[in-house]
């Protein structure tokens, strides 16, 4: 008789220890475009929990499962194995079952999961689950589309891919304004060439023709009445008795009179839709906006394409967004790289001197990396600690870099080889012919 003693079998696709008739089996979840099948150490079904033939059933169970979240049958299919030793391969799966109280679930590669994808098929078919190897195609091509089209709605809806539309709706809205008012301003210079003189803003300019269109209607009440300042109302009328412009027709004023309007609407369009990316980056992005204003970080997103995409940049690409030409430029030629991109545009950056802009630009564009990154992944409110740090870091900048550095040394150019008769040009080819 042999003595008794305890002994212990190692699984050979685990690694780890489990039990039969004594030991403790380990129970391994497979999840397929088919369904949820329960596996035994030896990779059999021992259960199964099918979504075939619903496509949409398996593409929402499928897309809870990326979502980590559960459904009523993967639940379902949790409360079946509660108390075994849970195993499966997929992360994401695990999340999403482990929100099931009293789930004892671990990730772990084994050979029984494996087993089984190798012979689904045959299974499928053997069981009379799915007809044919046609049939098991096209529901796999039928549930891949529909994953497809939730997920292409889902990142439709995205905030930050509305803020980055915005933002580049205000930015051809600018480039409209500016060919329009250009064309105003010429126009109406025909008729009355001291009023385009006088009046410099653009918009007050597309302000004044919309409501005061043509000399007979210019008058100082209804100068007045669009905004401009008493002075400079009294220097147009002033000019006007001596305005050498030619006379127009009615028909030409309504003309210019409708174009001017249609410019003073684009400059209403673009306050809304500032308004509108105002509201929406204090939802998705206030780190962002505390820091560099709305408009600039809307402009950051829309460069990289969303937030998530802003927050996987480093600093460094960050500090020079807006500004790729001039990079590309100077890996070409060998010339200094951009100091900055569109960060320019925050007052800390372009008021500053410019031998400070390029170090008041780099702390910037770590503020901003880390402000985007928190805005991505996290609910904290942190903004104005980042701002407050990075104007603390602008002062010591300042405070250490007082004057301007010397000039740097220009490299003399290379003196020109000059070549004389018979001091062999590369050019000069030997031989008394004629080259045609």
């Amino acid at each position: 008789m042999y003595p008794s003693v305890n002994l212990i079998r190692y699984s050979t696709f685990s690694g780890n220890r489990v039990q039969q008739e004594g030991f403790k089996v380990s129970t391994y979840l497979s999840l397929t475009v088919f369904g949820v099948f329960v596996l035994d150490d030896e990779g059999k079904v021992t259960t199964k929990h099918l979504f075939y033939p619903d496509a949409d059933v398996a593409a929402t169970s499928l897309m809870a499962v990326n979502d980590e979240v559960t459904t009523d049958l993967l639940e379902a299919v949790a409360k079946s194995v509660l108390g075994a030793d849970v195993v499966v391969e997929d992360p994401m799966f695990a999340r999403a079952l482990s929100q099931v109280k009293d789930l004892k679930i671990r990730v772990e590669a084994g050979a029984a999961p494996r087993w089984f994808r190798d012979g689904q098929d045959e299974y499928l078919i053997k069981e009379g689950i799915v007809p044919s190897t046609d049939d098991i195609a096209t529901f796999r091509r039928d549930v891949s589309i529909r994953l497809a089209k939730s997920k292409v709605s889902a990142a439709s809806e995205e905030k930050d891919l509305l803020v980055k539309n915005a933002i580049d709706a205000v930015d051809e809205v600018d480039k409209s304004i500016n060919v329009l008012i250009m064309r105003l301003r010429e126009w109406y210079s025909l008729h009355h060439p001291s009023l385009t003189r006088l009046i410099e803003d653009q918009e007050q300019y597309a302000s004044i023709l919309n409501n005061c269109t043509g000399k007979t209607k210019t008058t100082k009440e209804c100068l007045e009445s669009v905004g401009v300042p008493p002075g400079v109302a009294e220097q147009i009328m002033s000019a006007l008795t001596g305005d050498i412009g030619a006379e127009f027709a009615e028909s030409d004023l309504s003309v210019i009179g409708g174009l001017a309007k249609t410019v003073d609407d684009l400059y209403l369009m673009r306050t809304d839709l500032e308004e509108y990316i105002t509201s929406m980056m204090s939802t998705i992005a206030p780190n962002l906006s505390a820091l560099a204003g709305p408009l600039i970080g809307a402009r950051l997103i829309s460069l990289a394409g969303s937030l998530k995409g802003l927050a996987q940049k480093p600093s460094s690409t960050v500090q020079v967004f807006g500004a790729e030409k001039a990079l590309f430029r100077s890996i070409k030629t060998g010339s200094d790289p951009p100091k900055h991109g569109i960060i320019y545009r925050v007052a800390e950056v372009h008021t500053a001197p410019y031998w400070q802009r390029g170090k008041i630009a780099r702390s910037l564009a770590g503020k901003l990396s880390i402000a985007s990154r928190v805005d991505a992944y996290s609910d904290k409110n942190m903004g104005e600690k980042l701002r407050e740090e990075f104007l603390t870091r602008v002062e010591e900048i300042k405070r250490q870099n007082p004057e301007a550095p010397p000039p740097k040394p220009r490299p003399k150019p290379a003196p020109k080889k000059q070549y004389g008769r018979g001091s062999g040009h590369p050019d000069r080819r030997r031989g008394g012919g004629r080259q045609r």
